[in-house]
């Protein structure tokens, strides 16, 4: 990635952190809240009788989706996070092992600061399996660049 390219990108790491600190910052209620909402918009729309079952059945259905849309939700936006610092850590023309290990890093480390931050918001624990899925959610992101990077420096070289 070119230098020119190192601030933009820098900023638009700092503000997925911003992001991932804020939904931090939910108490277990909102949290609980949003992450419903959000299974309930999608159940509304891909389950045609959704809305027809009773509300104890609605909730029945949403508590059993929320543990594995929760997960994916830590496992996706730190595959965001670890793209984007890869993407960063690339324009200081390392090597793309140094750039993933790297990256993966500062990823990681970020996932274990998320953690103890919602260890002082109430209702909410830090929790190492969280801390893991964030780090595989990363790393995937770290994998997918690195990849790319990987494939384009090769195929600059032919």
């Amino acid at each position: 990635m070119p230098k020119s390219f190192r601030i933009p990108l820098w900023i638009a790491v700092v503000l997925w952190m911003a992001l991932i600190f804020s939904f931090s910052m939910e108490t277990a209620a909102e949290s609980s809240e949003s992450s419903g909402g959000f299974i309930r918009s999608l159940l509304e729309i891909f389950e045609d009788d959704f809305l027809s079952l009773s509300y104890d059945d609605q909730h029945a259905k949403i508590e059993s989706l929320s543990y594995i849309v929760r997960k994916s939700a830590h496992f996706c936006i730190f595959g965001m996070l670890g793209i984007l610092v890869t993407s960063a850590v690339s324009t200081y023309g390392l090597s793309v092992k140094k750039t993933s290990l790297f990256s993966l890093g500062i990823c990681a480390l970020y996932a274990v600061s998320d953690e103890v931050h919602q260890y002082f918001v109430p209702g909410r624990a830090c929790m190492l399996r969280d801390m893991l899925i964030d780090t595989c959610g990363a790393a995937c992101g770290v994998a997918a660049v690195s990849f790319l990077i990987y494939i384009v420096r090769k195929h600059r070289k032919i």
